[in-house]
């Protein structure tokens, strides 16, 4: 398997930020927890060749940025429709065309990166 493109990189994050969320949510941990993010060992050869950065962040700042995105951008991570079949989205929102289905889940993903990345700048250095 080679090395993986930018938007699936972001997908892969975002998946994995939402996993460690849903646990604290749950209340497996808590809501106070900063959650790690790293490849794990065994996807090695699939990060390769992207850029990954460590992304630490606590659980209930990842609620604060989901709140901050404008709808239906929050309904789509938070539902997590960039995981799924296009035409999930398309039939739960009334939309006809695959192609603005297709790209209102992009804008989202790279939307909600973004802030994460934002937060990550903004709290790097901070003691926690």
């Amino acid at each position: 398997m080679g090395a993986i493109g930018p938007y699936h990189y972001k997908v892969w994050v975002i998946g994995e930020i939402l996993d460690k969320y849903e646990s604290c949510k749950n209340g497996r941990r808590l809501p106070r927890s900063k959650i790690f993010v790293k490849p794990p060992e065994e996807k090695g050869k699939l990060f390769r060749d992207a850029y990954f950065v460590d992304v630490v962040i606590y659980a209930v700042d990842i609620e604060n940025i989901i709140d901050s995105l404008e709808y239906p951008l929050n309904e789509i991570i938070r539902k997590r429709y960039f995981e799924g079949d296009v035409r999930t989205f398309m039939e739960d929102y009334g939309i006809k065309s695959k192609r603005e289905a297709r790209r209102l889940i992009v804008r989202a993903v790279n939307k909600f990166f973004h802030e994460i990345q934002k937060y990550r700048r903004r709290s790097k250095g901070k003691v926690a």
